[in-house]
């Protein structure tokens, strides 16, 4: 449990945040960051997270793979159990996803009962083994549902009750980077399991950076796929600080996404820590990234083979074009996507749902 306190006198209410884990990108940029916004302005913050992560993670390390992952989600359950009864200590909870990392809303039905709750999805998790069920018992029980995206809230299909508010960065952290010097840099970052969705762009890649002389710069906890050796790799290996250094280091940022049913449901987070670092991008126009990216001012969508081609090349050959692009995206972010410009939405949502006087 992180039972943070604050120094600022409360003069709001007591929040309690059921988070999947101490490590994992959701609890950090949709729960974590917001802490000291939120407690500068006067609210009581608690974290609770679940150890290990509901994706297996433990403090120290990565998620195993198999049976082991399997075992290390399970364990966590007896712990997560434990935390509940500290629910009552708030005026309000969050659930950052579901409490369990298995289909059941028992949990997140018996605190509702007993305190105005808020469920916080920011994945398209009722696609799951039996998940279209589970999130709408938690759905059912919870007064208010924060949302990443439109897709996600239209799924809900609860307006009266849900709230979009997208996943957004620290632009303090997360600053513009300088002019970026070397060979001409194509960047992806992300999880190793999302790498395939690189893969379709391979002869693109292959295509661009042999006429440019450029490298492919990869972040990532690790990098299992084979075709990774017919392009000119750079890899760098993930942490929260080793990310922001690597993305100052491209000169465009990649979201390549295959038009599924759970693609739409991502909030193209990718895009945005890429463009809070000034970086131009060339994303999928699939889901959040077709709200994100504003095409020839930012960035580029891109459906075609030709299509990634002429932006990868549009941002090579036009420096000038690419770096007005690059300051185009950080201002989108701050005014948009940066923790800056929702904070004072939580607080206004969490103080309404309150019955602290």
């Amino acid at each position: 449990m992180n039972a943070a306190g604050s120094s600022v006198a409360r003069r709001g209410p007591s929040v309690g945040f059921y988070t999947q884990g101490l490590r994992t990108p959701s609890s950090r940029f949709r729960v974590e960051q917001l802490l000291p916004g939120l407690r500068e302005r006067g609210l009581g913050c608690t974290v609770y997270a679940a150890n290990p992560s509901n994706q297996g993670e433990t403090r120290h390390w990565s998620p195993p793979q198999g049976l082991v992952r399997a075992a290390l989600r399970l364990s966590a359950v007896p712990r997560r159990v434990c935390q509940m009864p500290w629910a009552l200590r708030h005026d309000v909870v969050v659930f950052q996803k579901p409490l369990l990392p298995f289909p059941s809303a028992r949990l997140e039905r018996a605190v509702a009962r007993k305190r105005p709750c808020v469920f916080d999805l920011d994945d398209a998790l009722y696609l799951k083994t039996n998940g279209r069920g589970w999130i709408r018992d938690i759905v059912e029980s919870c007064e208010l549902i924060i949302v990443g995206n439109q897709h996600l809230a239209e799924w809900i299909d609860v307006p009266e009750r849900t709230v979009i508010i997208p996943t957004v960065v620290d632009t303090w952290r997360y600053r513009p980077r300088p002019p970026v010097p070397g060979p001409f840099t194509i960047g992806w970052s992300g999880s190793s399991h999302n790498l395939r969705e690189l893969e379709p762009l391979v002869p693109v890649l292959e295509q661009v950076l042999r006429h440019t002389g450029g490298r492919l710069l990869l972040v990532a906890e690790r990098f299992p796929a084979a075709w990774l050796r017919a392009l000119p790799v750079d890899t760098v290996q993930w942490s929260p600080e080793a990310e922001i250094e690597a993305l100052g280091r491209m000169h465009v940022g990649l979201m390549p996404l295959a038009d599924t049913e759970f693609n739409r449901g991502k909030c193209a987070f990718k895009l945005i820590q890429y463009m809070a670092r000034g970086v131009p991008v060339v994303a999928s126009p699939v889901g959040a990234n077709r709200d994100v990216v504003r095409h020839g001012t930012d960035g580029f969508l891109a459906s075609t083979s030709a299509q990634w081609r002429d932006g990868l090349h549009g941002v090579y050959e036009d420096p000038d074009a690419a770096q007005s692009m690059g300051q185009a995206a950080r201002q989108r972010v701050e005014a948009t996507y940066s923790v800056g410009a929702v904070i004072e939405r939580y607080v206004e949502l969490f103080s309404s749902l309150s019955r602290w006087s």
